[in-house]
């Protein structure tokens, strides 16, 4: 996110992330969830919401810290359920595993399944955070740092 003299609607900023925070949408209102949690999703749906309503941003693109460099990494990961969805919460209020595409692609059946359970089953007992299992702690990490090398590609392309 900019920092706070860079909107050019700082108003309109700050009602959207209070609507954020006390919204249903990634987790039950008041409380930063999995969805809601890593500032890189809150600053993604903040950011989105803030556009949507006419809200800019007076820093460049190549003026960006680092912070909203990750934020475009995170997006750029296209983060989803194992069956693509981008929502986790399924009707009965619990939650799916949540994590980069490529991360779904470099488990096999059994791996995601594993990660999938322990999640669900945890999210079943109430349990907001619900860690992976080694496998798809490593598949995350993978995709996580390959994202990051191709930012630094194209970051070195557009220079």
């Amino acid at each position: 996110m900019p920092p706070k003299g860079k909107y050019t609607d700082p108003e309109l900023r700050n009602e959207v992330k209070e609507e954020i925070h006390q919204g249903d949408k990634g987790g039950k209102p008041g409380q930063w969830s999995a969805r809601k949690v890593p500032v890189l999703r809150r600053a993604q749906m903040m950011a989105s919401e803030y556009k949507k309503r006419g809200g800019g941003y007076q820093t460049s693109k190549e003026d960006q810290d680092e912070t909203q460099q990750h934020l475009n990494q995170w997006t750029d990961e296209k983060w989803q359920t194992k069956e693509g969805s981008g929502t986790a919460r399924q009707n009965d209020d619990t939650r799916q595993r949540y994590l980069p595409k490529q991360a779904w692609e470099q488990m096999n059946d059994e791996e995601k399944e594993d990660t999938e359970q322990k999640k669900v089953e945890g999210s079943k007992k109430g349990q907001q955070y619900v860690s992976n299992t080694g496998e798809a702690k490593s598949a995350r990490q993978q995709a996580t740092r390959r994202s990051q090398r191709l930012q630094d590609q194209n970051d070195s392309v557009d220079e």
